[in-house]
């Protein structure tokens, strides 16, 4: 802390802007994982509604699960950008820091990984997954199940 005349106005400023971040990125915090959910719900959905060859459903397939690994860590990263700013904001309330909670970054970290998982086991042999069933057939025995 310095000694300048207006350095209280200036921590005060300082202070508003790091809650201002705060509120910022648990908005981010929890919009991400929507925003995953529903890429990967596309991808899912193209794979099994449109006409593709295996590869091109494996390639997709393994897309979704590597993008739902990527947000893993992008949620912790992000988890820990919004530890250090409020850590920031407790020591200028004069309380001490606490220590990280982790526990929402870790649900949605293994929901991502499950996703992602399923995504690989069924990108390994899509045809075993998905199937079209021809227009107007009555029984689903041109699946191989």
């Amino acid at each position: 802390m310095s000694q300048d005349p207006g350095s209280g106005r200036d921590e005060a400023l300082v202070y508003q802007q790091r809650c201002e971040d705060f509120r910022s990125l648990n908005g981010f915090l929890w919009q991400s994982p929507l925003l995953i959910m529903t890429l990967s719900g596309g991808l899912w959905f193209a794979v099994a509604s449109f006409e593709l060859t295996d590869q091109g459903r494996s390639y997709l397939l393994n897309f979704a699960g590597l993008a739902n690994l990527l947000m893993i860590g992008a949620l912790i990263r992000l988890r820990w950008v919004m530890q250090r700013v409020l850590g920031d904001i407790r020591k200028y309330d004069g309380k001490t820091v606490t220590g990280s909670n982790f526990i929402i970054v870790g649900i949605f970290s293994t929901l991502l990984l499950l996703a992602a998982g399923g995504s690989f086991m069924a990108a390994r042999t899509p045809s075993d997954y998905f199937c079209k069933v021809p227009e107007g057939a009555v029984t689903k025995t041109a699946c191989p199940i």
